[in-house]
Formats: structure tokens, C-alpha cells, sequence
């Protein structure tokens, strides 16, 4: 069974990749580009992010760039944010001793 992995790049320009070339023994067969609004909102990112939408707003209460009614984000500032909000997460309980 293949399995289908994902690389994510950043850039100014597109990278000079083709369909049906070979990176490290993969296949490329599939190219996509997506391009960020200047400010998102709440539902937009639910959409890409698992987390309610009151922790979302907890969380990125300092980068909010509307009001306390209309919530809006910087997708430079949170995405990276949000990518590594499991490394934030506290442990809740101690570890268990045998």
C-alpha cells in the first residue's frame, strides 16, 4: 500500500517542481497553491485547525485585530501559532509510578 506524504514551501517564488518528477525515491502527483487572505476570521480558521471556537479565541486573544464582537487575525501571525499549539498544552496530571 503507498502512502501519500505532504511537504508545505514558502516562498516568494513557485519551486521549479513537476508533475511526475521524483524527490527522495516519492512521485509527485499532485501541486497545489493556496494564497492567504490579509485577515481571516474565526470560521476560517475552524475550518483548518480541530479546537473550539472559545479556545481559539483564548488563545489568540493578543493577536486579535478587530473587536470583542468580530474577531480577526493576521494569517502570518496565528497560523504558526496554531501549528504548534500542542507544544503549549500542559501535562494535567503527573506521570504514574509503577
Amino acid at each position: 500500500m503507498k502512502k501519500k506524504y505532504i511537504v508545505v514551501l514558502e516562498g516568494d517564488s513557485p519551486p521549479e517542481l513537476y508533475l511526475g518528477d521524483e524527490i527522495a525515491g516519492c512521485k509527485i502527483i499532485e501541486l497545489k497553491s493556496e494564497e492567504l487572505p490579509r485577515r481571516v476570521d474565526v470560521a476560517w480558521l475552524l475550518e483548518r485547525y480541530p479546537i473550539s471556537r472559545k479556545s481559539l479565541i483564548d488563545h489568540l486573544r493578543i493577536f486579535n485585530k478587530g473587536n470583542d464582537g468580530k474577531h480577526h487575525y493576521d494569517p502570518n501571525e496565528v497560523l504558526p501559532i496554531l501549528d504548534n499549539l500542542h507544544f503549549l498544552k500542559e501535562r494535567r496530571n503527573s506521570r504514574r509510578k509503577n
